[in-house]
């Protein structure tokens, strides 16, 4: 779905990347070391850890950053996202747009690819394999709604077809969302075979003879992989470690080469001394949910959503909440991302006096009550701390926390709720447009509120074949968008890369900004 999910536990806000799912709830126990992992003197196998056991499907996994690692060893891309995300080819050598809507894209496949399984990976493979991804993603409704056809006029050229403009599809088809890794016919076979084993063209492949499912997943190199210079490892072990107190205690040891850790685990990376690199990868707030005061009547008015922005403290929740690996926004997009804008970062400054005069202005100099709905447990934290805030100005909260994700979105897309708790995965505008901008009900518009300015830019922004001149539409979309004070950002959260002293030259890419473990060396 969109969405990247943080990790619970060692994740502690899941981030619902873009489809948003919440988070899921943490993992309890503790994982046993793999038999077959790598010591400090084997230089051939990386080991690495995660949170909870992968869903193996990379169409079905594609909500949950947890997933990236292992679906990026087994499956190769269509397309790459680069660090500066810019795009290169990887199965495809070639692609674009062949028209100046932004509907018709084209991909040229590189020659001689095939599958581990030795199958050929032509153009009707990647049609095949992108149909499943339309059936079976979470996101495919929303990502690819657009798609009205995908086809192979010759065996090395794949055409997709958009109804309506969708300048996502470079994004769609990359390693960043999943949705690009291509799955062998022989997979497809039989879908169900998806999860206990791998089918794809990638630089490893599973061996299912060296993995125990939800302790340890053994991944050796795939000797007809494309690209043999881009398979730095005879071996690559996954290791699920729920506690990322004990994921830093392993790579503190040499039992674990790398891991991604979320925000709060900063602390504990920077007492250990260990090697990290930190990238934004979440945006966790509020949404102001009911702007048209269907029930409650006073945040209709605008005044009334940009008093609540201003009564929250962003600074400090976040200092207190997530320490240095964090940064507090007013805004909905991210540094790197069209639609960015820094000087929005602090559009409504903590000022609870301004906040009292819009409230009275509005009518309201007494405050009022709302019905606030979270979700357990990064996301209830950050809402109970601005819960809190609120109540200065005279606002007071009516709670509802959920610990299931089900529970969450049943009650969210109840419309009983005018304001909830969210956690999203960072996104280009035109895809989390989707879920924020558009009037459409999800959990980030349950309302379906529209905005006749907004969708004109939007839809501007889309068709907009100049990159330059998109961005900028993409922009004043954003802008509009926190003018209208829709939503009640707080803080952007950080994602934690940690290396372990087998490992170098770390090269970030743009799946979720931290480091593909397809680009760890070794050391020496």
């Amino acid at each position: 779905m969109s969405r990247h999910v943080l990790r619970a536990g060692t994740r502690r806000v899941r981030l619902l990347a873009a489809a948003s799912l919440l988070a899921a709830a943490a993992l309890t126990g503790c994982s046993g070391a793999a038999t077959d992992g790598a010591s400090n003197a084997d230089t051939q196998t990386l080991t690495l850890a995660i949170s909870a056991p992968p869903n193996l499907d990379p169409y079905k996994a594609n909500i949950d950053l947890n997933n990236i690692p292992t679906v990026a060893l087994a499956y190769a891309p269509l397309i790459r996202m680069n660090a500066d995300r810019t795009f290169t080819g990887e199965l495809a050598e070639s692609f674009g747009y062949v028209d100046q809507q932004n509907k018709t894209f084209q991909m040229k496949l590189r020659p001689g690819l095939t599958f581990a399984d030795g199958t050929p990976l032509d153009a009707k493979a990647v049609v095949a394999s992108l149909e499943y991804m339309r059936k079976v993603s979470p996101k495919a409704k929303t990502w690819a709604g657009t798609i009205t056809s995908i086809t192979a006029p010759d065996a090395s050229t794949v055409v997709v077809t958009n109804k309506a403009p969708n300048p996502s599809m470079r994004q769609i088809f990359s390693q960043a969302v999943l949705s690009g890794s291509i799955i062998s016919p022989v997979g497809l076979a039989d879908p169900d075979q998806l999860a206990q084993r791998t089918f794809g063209a990638g630089p490893y492949v599973l061996d299912a003879a060296e993995t125990v499912p939800n302790d340890h997943y053994t991944y050796v190199a795939n000797p007809r992989y494309w690209n043999k210079a881009d398979q730095h490892w005879k071996k690559v072990v996954v290791r699920i470690i729920p506690d990322s107190n004990s994921t830093v205690q392993a790579i503190q040891s040499g039992q674990v080469d790398y891991a991604a850790l979320n925000a709060d685990a900063g602390p504990a990376v920077k007492a250990a001394g260990l090697r990290h690199v930190t990238a934004s990868v979440a945006l966790v707030g509020v949404v102001l949910a009911d702007r048209n005061g269907t029930v409650a009547p006073a945040l209709k008015d605008v005044r009334v959503r940009q008093a609540l922005n201003h009564a929250i403290d962003r600074a400090t929740i976040t200092k207190t909440i997530f320490g240095d690996f964090a940064h507090p926004t007013s805004q909905t997009a991210a540094p790197g991302f069209d639609g960015y804008q820094p000087a929005l970062d602090d559009r409504y400054p903590y000022d609870p006096a301004k906040a009292k005069q819009l409230l009275t202005e509005a009518g309201y100099p007494n405050g009022f009550t709302l019905k606030v709905e979270a979700h357990t447990p990064g996301i209830g934290v950050v809402t109970q701390a601005v819960i809190g805030q609120w109540k200065k100005i005279g606002v007071n909260v009516e709670l509802t926390t959920d610990t299931q994700v089900q529970q969450w979105l049943e009650n969210v897309l109840s419309r009983k709720f005018p304001v909830v708790g969210f956690g999203y995965g960072n996104l280009p505008t035109y895809l989390s447009s989707l879920d924020f901008m558009r009037p459409v009900p999800n959990p980030f518009n349950p309302f379906a509120t529209a905005d006749a300015e907004l969708a004109r830019l939007l839809d501007q922004a889309i068709a907009e074949p100049d990159q330059g001149k998109q961005s900028a539409l993409f922009k004043q979309a954003v802008a509009r968008t926190t003018e209208l004070a829709w939503f009640a950002p707080v803080v952007r959260m950080d994602g934690i890369g940690v290396m372990g002293p087998r490992t170098a030259g770390v090269q970030t890419t743009a799946d979720n900004g931290l480091p593909s473990v397809v680009t760890l060396r070794p050391a020496s």
